[in-house]
C-alpha cells in the first residue's frame, strides 16, 4: 500500500510541473507522508492552517472544503479531508483551479489508501 502511496504523490508532482511538495498530514498536523522536496517549516505551516480554521469558526463560515494561501512566494492549496489535511504547495503562477481538481482525479484514491491503513493502526492500538 505505501508503495502506491508514494507512486501517486510523485506521479501529481511529475504531472504538474508547477507543483512542489505535497504534504499529508494528521488533523494534529503530525507528517503522515509528503511527496517531492521535503517541507521546511512544517510546524508553522500547519500552526498556520490551525489558526485560520479557528478564525473561519469565530466568523461562522462553515466547513471549508479547500482553503488557498500564499506563504513564502508559493501557493499553497489546503484540503481537509478526516482524519486527513493534504497542503499542496506550488509556484504563485499555477492554475489555481487545477490545483483544486487534483482533489477529485488524484489525491481520492492516495487519501483512500491512507484511511485504510489509518483504520489499521487505530484498531490494532499501534
Amino acid at each position: 500500500m505505501a508503495i502506491f502511496i508514494h507512486q501517486g504523490l510523485r506521479q501529481i508532482i511529475n504531472t504538474n510541473q508547477e507543483i512542489n511538495p505535497v504534504l499529508i498530514t494528521d488533523q494534529d498536523g503530525v507528517p503522515v507522508v509528503h511527496g517531492g522536496e521535503s517541507v521546511r517549516n512544517v510546524a508553522t505551516l500547519t500552526s498556520s492552517y490551525v489558526t485560520a480554521l479557528d478564525q473561519s469558526i469565530k466568523l461562522n463560515l462553515g466547513p471549508m472544503k479547500i482553503w488557498t494561501f500564499y506563504y513564502e512566494a508559493q501557493q499553497i492549496v489546503i484540503f481537509a479531508r478526516s482524519p486527513f489535511v493534504v497542503y499542496i504547495m506550488a509556484q504563485p503562477q499555477a492554475n489555481n483551479a487545477a490545483l483544486a481538481s487534483l482533489l477529485d482525479s488524484h489525491l481520492k484514491p492516495i487519501l483512500e489508501e491512507l484511511k485504510v491503513i489509518h483504520t489499521q493502526v487505530i484498531n490494532a492500538g499501534i
